[in-house]
C-alpha cells in the first residue's frame, strides 16, 4: 500500500485535502499521514505535529515515515515580509530535496504548488505552461524562486517532481486575506444598505473551486507526466464586480460597494486566465463545479 505524506494538513487546502480523501475513500486503497505546526483533533487520519522549518526534526519525519508520495501544501501568501515568504515558500522545500539527497531516499513522486502569480502581467491570455515567469509581487518572486529550485534538484539529482501551479481559488472557508474571503466578511457584517468597501472592482481573474483544485492535484500526482508542470485553473476570467455582484445577491442584502483608492494596487494584473489543455490531456481531469454553484457555498 503507498504511503501519501501531505505537508501542511490543517491548512485551508489541507483541510479539504481530508475532506477528498474520505469522500473518495481514498484511505482504504491507500496510507495517509499528515503533518502540520497543529492540527485538529477531528482528524481522520494519521497526524504528526512539527515546524519543518527544524531541518532535524523534518528529517526524522522522512526517514521514519518512509513516504511513497509527497504532498508540499504549505505556503504563504499574506506576508509582506519576504523572508517569511521564501522561508515557508522555499525553505521548506529546500529542506525536503536536501534530506532526500543527503539520504538517498527513494520517493515517487513530489507534488509542489505553484501559483498564477508566478507569471505577473501576461503578454496575452489564456497562459501556457511555457510562459514566461514575470511576477509582480513579492508573494509571485517566492513562488517563481521555488520553482527554479524544483527544476535545479530534479536535474542534479533525478528527483520526480509535479508543480500545479495554481490560479485564483473559490471555497468555504477562505482566507479572508483573499479577496473573496475580504468580501465574504464584509457582507455578512454589514447592515442593509451599507456601503462594501472594495479595491479595483474592474480586474478579471481565474476561478476555480476548490474542490477541482484537490481533485486536480490527484489527477497530478498519480497521472501526470512526471516532471511536468500543469496549470490548475478554469480556462476562462470573471470580472471581480461579477463575483462581489453574486455574493451580495446570495446575502439577500441591498448592499453598494465602494472603492477605496488606497486599496487600488500598483502593478496590477488586469486580466489573467490559463490555459487547462495539458492537465486535462495528459489526466484527464476536468473541472466539475459551475462558479456560480461555487459562490452559494462561500457565505
Amino acid at each position: 500500500m503507498d504511503k501519501f505524506l501531505i505537508l501542511g494538513i490543517n491548512g485551508f487546502t489541507g483541510k479539504h485535502f481530508q475532506n477528498f480523501i474520505i469522500e473518495n475513500s481514498l484511505i482504504k486503497k491507500y496510507s495517509f499521514v499528515g503533518v502540520d505546526l497543529s492540527v485538529e483533533r477531528n482528524i481522520e487520519i494519521d497526524y504528526i505535529e512539527s515546524d519543518l522549518l527544524n531541518y532535524e526534526d523534518f528529517q526524522e519525519i522522512i526517514l521514519g515515515q518512509k513516504p511513497d508520495y509527497i504532498i508540499n501544501l504549505i505556503g504563504t501568501f499574506s506576508s509582506r515580509i519576504f523572508k517569511e515568504l521564501v522561508d515557508i515558500n522555499v525553505n521548506i522545500s529546500h529542506y525536503l530535496f536536501e534530506i532526500i539527497k543527503n539520504n538517498k531516499i527513494k520517493v515517487k513522486k513530489i507534488l509542489f504548488i505553484g501559483s498564477a502569480a508566478e507569471y505577473g502581467i501576461p503578454e496575452k491570455s489564456p497562459i501556457h505552461e511555457n510562459s514566461p515567469l514575470r511576477p509582480v509581487n513579492l508573494y509571485g518572486l517566492s513562488k517563481s524562486i521555488q520553482t527554479q529550485l524544483i527544476l535545479y534538484y530534479s536535474r542534479n539529482y533525478d528527483i520526480n517532481y509535479n508543480i500545479a501551479r495554481t490560479f485564483n481559488i473559490i471555497g468555504r472557508n477562505i482566507s479572508p486575506s483573499l479577496s473573496i474571503g475580504a468580501f465574504r466578511d464584509r457582507i455578512n457584517n454589514a447592515r442593509e444598505g451599507d456601503y462594501i468597501l472594495t479595491g479595483n472592482l474592474n480586474s478579471k481573474r481565474d476561478f476555480i473551486d476548490i474542490y477541482d483544485v484537490i481533485n486536480a492535484y490527484w489527477h497530478i500526482l498519480m497521472k501526470g507526466k512526471p516532471n511536468e508542470i500543469y496549470n490548475v485553473c478554469s480556462g476562462k476570467s470573471y470580472f471581480i464586480k461579477e463575483i462581489l455582484s453574486i455574493l451580495i445577491e446570495n446575502s439577500g442584502k441591498t448592499l453598494n460597494p465602494k472603492i477605496n483608492p488606497e486599496w487600488v494596487k500598483e502593478n496590477e494584473v488586469l486580466d489573467i486566465y490559463g490555459d487547462n489543455s495539458k492537465l486535462k490531456n495528459d489526466t484527464g481531469w476536468f473541472p466539475l463545479i459551475d462558479i456560480a454553484d461555487s459562490l452559494k457555498k462561500i457565505l
